[in-house]
């Protein structure tokens, strides 16, 4: 099974990312490299270096967000415009999991993260977060897959 469609069956526990360092920046490798393919899948993904800052994103991170964030700028890990904990706190971008991922090498499975679109609409997403390696098995990046979480949605909160 290929990547995109274990990624649309929700079938992740095998998923793997590569990637390479070419002048200090992160080029993804496999469906990441290949914007058409991302935004074929229709599930939010979005790649990070790592450093946090985003370098791509497919069409439904940008719908989820309701905005399109500058790719290679200062934004860092994740393109909401705010990210609130369940309880409805506001994260900090860099306590999020894709940053927790590029620190540690782990990864975030099946976390809840509202994600604040900048007129106020909250959606609740169920967040997987795989780090990017390079040949060295170095983590170089990160690779964040969410999904809308509807099923879980708390009232008064969203």
């Amino acid at each position: 099974m290929d990547t995109s469609t274990m990624i649309e069956a929700g079938t992740l526990d095998s998923l793997e990312f590569r990637g390479r360092l070419d002048d200090e920046h992160l080029v993804p490798g496999g469906l990441l490299a290949d914007q058409d393919a991302m935004d074929a899948i229709g599930v939010g993904i979005y790649v990070m270096e790592k450093d946090g800052t985003l370098i791509a994103c497919n069409r439904a991170a940008i719908s989820a967000w309701g905005r399109t964030p500058e790719l290679g700028s200062s934004e860092k890990y994740c393109g909401a415009f705010r990210l609130r904990y369940p309880s409805g706190d506001v994260m900090p971008h860099e306590s999020a999991p894709p940053s927790v991922v590029i620190n540690n090498g782990g990864t975030v499975r099946n976390a809840d993260v509202i994600c604040e679109q900048p007129d106020g609409k909250r959606l609740l997403a169920l967040v997987n977060v795989f780090p990017i390696r390079d040949e060295a098995d170095e983590v170089i990046g990160a690779v964040n897959i969410f999904r809308h979480n509807t099923d879980k949605m708390v009232p008064g909160i969203l």
